[in-house]
């Protein structure tokens, strides 16, 4: 026997989540977030922009379903395709950090000492 969901993967509580694929078109195509919470409400969803612009950016970035319902397995992007470099510093994540901190006056019973 095989289970097959008839909702799309996520909370069932996010009211938004059926539409996300429809949100990100409408988004592509230049629609306001107003604009595509407004057609929402006007099926019977009733959410705030700041659930549009969260339910689009995860359709955006892959975090939502795809349009069959299945979620979306393709893989995370490279920092190389991303454009971050890498070979910034040659330091470790660890020395970087001792660095920072040795300079960082953290108990705010002393005063930092002047340059004087």
């Amino acid at each position: 026997m095989k289970l097959v969901p008839t909702d799309p993967p996520g909370r069932s509580s996010r009211k938004a989540r059926r539409f996300a694929q429809d949100m990100r078109e409408l988004r592509d195509q230049g629609y306001t977030f107003e604009a595509i919470r407004m057609a929402l409400a006007a099926v019977g969803v009733h959410v705030s922009n700041g659930t549009v612009q969260r339910e689009v950016a995860r359709a955006v970035n892959g975090l939502g379903a795809a349009s069959d319902g299945r979620p979306n397995t393709s893989p995370a992007p490279t920092p190389d395709a991303l454009g971050i470099r890498t070979d910034a510093d040659p330091r470790s994540g660890r020395e970087i950090a001792e660095a920072f901190t040795a300079t960082q006056n953290t108990n705010p019973l002393f005063r930092p000492r002047s340059t004087e």
